[in-house]
């Protein structure tokens, strides 16, 4: 299916819109005309299936040689990876032709003779390994096991026809490692993981030279592989392991890495594996360093760049002053480097656009001059969404939390910037915990906007890229400072006149959906109603379910959230749990999740959903029978955002999108309470038809 078809397919209701606007309706006419009238002014919201269907471009990478583009695109519904000459998008043909489920990420071979897929099943996060040979054109699955998870620990330009990867196929709980041949798809053990590493880190000739252990107390130790055996080579400590992050090994046995050991933030540094000497390339400035930028030539270290509120470049070579200068002054907001060509004339950037969806561009290094490529959702280029903005909060002790706003579209403001007239907010709240919010395009916010909602994120304190302090102070504070967090912002948003204490709802995912069940049971007179995304009801039960392939990071949360080993550990998790709290849950509450969920198992959702049914609270279930922990196909997506809709309609009087044919295709089924969500029983069955 050609792009332009695709696109003609998103964009069906808006002409749809427009003919029943034409229509017109006669004002004092039947019941029938009312509802048709309303139907009329519904339709020109900006549709779901725009929002929340998968991006039209996405994850573009520039091939080794320079010449082709590869990235993320629908085929009959269902992201694909296609590839096209770097300069002629539209000549774009699919490598894949994947129809279920799309892949979670690619990457080139080192000769770009390859495409390197990982894509689970149905959402259980085993990913397989499939290899797409461009010029025989077929796709294998070298993984070829379900229930095998596989990751590729190395890819070399000395190896050009070979990568490593490591699988758990002895023991779930650890990988062995393999050589694979990208022709054929032959595997070779070269690494028989006895000694239990959690990660090793191989050189450019595929020789293994360290292997890192996960601790008890959470932290990591990194041992260096000599042919005489392992010895200690560096410590990651709890505090510092989220981070601080290793990029790889050259062939003259330096580690370049991320490292928070020695301060609060995480700078760039080069660690020499035989003798240990540590060089820094580049101390963080405001938050940690989140991403280098090399020269792809000459290997020069040119910026870094942190993301404290919003994104800043930090220049690290003067030649590169000037360029930096001309950049900054020719995007249209923040941007990220996505790729470089190997003669290092041009950049593709990925930059975030006021009131439109994300877009590519090319940077022309010679001339300075910025040329955008592709926006990732062109349908919405059409359309008017509302702008996120950034804003600081301060917490009751005094931490300052990097947040972003977002006011209802049309939102008539005062000098101030905010709104003359509150509005209804929903507190979203991001998952992890150690993950962020940052200013790129999200489709929730936009979504909610439309709908006339004020959309408040904040990133509390256990939010990564901050610094080392601002997460540990959320450890154990799982329910409460980490909660209060989010109280404070709710209180900031009602004193600047965005909402009004009785016209707030919260919403998150994982985490953000464990944050909703304690928003409404133990602060259930702040939020009228909360959306829960997979959130565990129960900390005992989360920590003794985790799957067994989460060596690498069990202790981490048994350390910072709480472990349930002893009566104590156990009775504090039950504390913070909010199935402990069920019988203060009065506000309605929807639910969701999927069957295939391994980190949040399902159970987590009955038990919470059976708790409120049995007490006779309002409590709608809607589970997916197809999906993980994130929801990867566009049905779920989509019809998910049409129950969610019309349940915040119901609580706090948004505007919603009829339901159309939205829940046509998901495999949902709406365990109990649909009644509680206006028009969901009515468009359960007209689906069923």
């Amino acid at each position: 299916m050609g792009f332009e078809v695709l696109r003609r397919l998103r964009l069906r209701r808006t002409a749809l819109a427009a003919t029943l606007i034409c229509a017109g309706v006669v004002p004092g006419a039947l019941p029938e005309a009312w509802a048709r009238a309303e139907a009329v002014q519904q339709t020109t919201l900006v549709p779901r299936d725009e929002l929340f269907a998968s991006p039209t471009y996405s994850e573009l990478q520039i091939s080794p040689d320079g010449k082709a583009l590869a990235f993320l695109h629908p085929l009959n519904g269902v992201l694909n990876i296609w590839i096209a000459p770097i300069d002629d998008l539209a000549s774009a043909t699919p490598v894949t032709r994947f129809d279920s489920r799309p892949p979670d990420g690619f990457q080139w071979s080192a000769d770009g003779r390859f495409l390197l897929i990982l894509k689970d099943i149905g959402g259980e996060e085993h990913s397989q390994l499939w290899i797409a040979n461009l010029e025989k054109q077929t796709v294998i699955n070298a993984t070829a096991d379900p229930a095998v998870q596989t990751k590729i620990v190395k890819i070399s330009a000395r190896r050009p026809g070979e990568i490593l990867v490591g699988m758990n196929i002895r023991d779930p709980r650890y990988r062995d490692i393999y050589r694979i041949d990208l022709a054929t798809g032959q595997r070779t053990e070269v690494f028989r993981n006895d000694p239990n590493y959690i990660d090793v880190i191989a050189d450019p000739d595929f020789n293994i030279r360290m292997g890192v252990r996960g601790n008890a107390d959470g932290s990591w130790t990194y041992f260096r592989l000599d042919p005489a055996g392992p010895s200690e080579f560096m410590s990651m400590p709890l505090v510092s392991l989220r981070n601080s992050k290793v990029f790889g090994l050259d062939a003259a046995g330096r580690l370049t890495m991320l490292d928070s050991r020695d301060g609060d933030k995480a700078n760039l540094v080069s660690i020499d594996l035989a003798s240990g000497k540590k060089t820094l390339l580049a101390e963080a400035r405001r938050a940690d360093i989140m991403e280098p930028l090399f020269d792809e030539e000459s290997g020069a270290l040119l910026a870094t760049r942190e993301d404290p509120l919003v994104n800043e470049w930090t220049v690290r070579s003067d030649d590169m002053r000037a360029e930096f200068a001309a950049l900054e002054a020719a995007v249209a907001g923040p941007f990220r480097i996505a790729g470089q060509t190997p003669d290092n004339a041009r950049w593709l950037l990925l930059e975030t656009v006021p009131n439109r969806a994300d877009r590519y561009s090319w940077w022309d290094r010679k001339g300075r001059t910025l040329t955008p490529l592709v926006s990732m959702r062109p349908a919405l280029d059409e359309r008017t969404l509302a702008r996120r903005t950034p804003v600081t909060i301060t917490s009751r002790d005094g931490l300052s939390l990097p947040s972003y706003l977002t006011l209802p579209t049309g939102a008539k403001l005062g000098a101030d910037g905010m709104p003359v007239k509150p509005a209804p907010l929903v507190l979203l709240v991001h998952g992890g915990p150690w993950l962020r919010d940052d200013l790129a395009f999200d489709p929730q916010h936009a979504w909610l906007a439309d709908r006339g909602y004020a959309v408040l994120s904040v990133n509390f304190r256990g939010s990564s890229g901050f610094g080392s302090a601002f997460m540990a102070k959320a450890d154990r504070k799982w329910s409460e400072t980490m909660h209060d967090d989010l109280l404070d912002a709710v209180q900031w948003a009602i004193d600047k006149g965005v909402t009004a204490k009785d016209r707030v709802a919260v919403m998150g995912l994982s985490y953000g959906g464990y944050s909703t069940l304690v928003s409404l049971s133990f602060t259930p007179d702040v939020f009228q109603c909360g959306v829960d995304l997979a959130g565990p009801s129960n900390l005992v039960r989360l920590a003794s379910s985790m799957p067994e392939w989460w060596t690498w990071q069990k202790p981490q949360f048994l350390n910072r959230m709480g472990d349930p080993s002893t009566p104590e550990g156990a009775a504090d998790l039950l504390r913070r749990s909010p199935i402990s709290r069920v019988d203060a849950i009065s506000k309605p509450l929807l639910v969701t999740n999927g069957a295939n969920d391994p980190r949040i198992f399902p159970d987590q959702s009955q038990e919470i959903v059976d708790a409120l049914k049995a007490r006779g609270k309002p409590v709608t279930y809607a589970f997916y029978r197809d999906e993980g922990h994130v929801y990867a196909k566009d049905e779920s997506n989509i019809s998910f955002a049409a129950i969610a809709e019309h349940f915040l309609s119901k609580c706090l009087g948004g505007k919603a999108e009829p339901y159309g044919d939205d829940l046509v295709g998901s495999q949902v089924d709406l365990k109990t309470g649909a009644g509680f969500v206006p028009g969901l029983e009515k468009a359960l069955q007209a689906g069923a038809e």
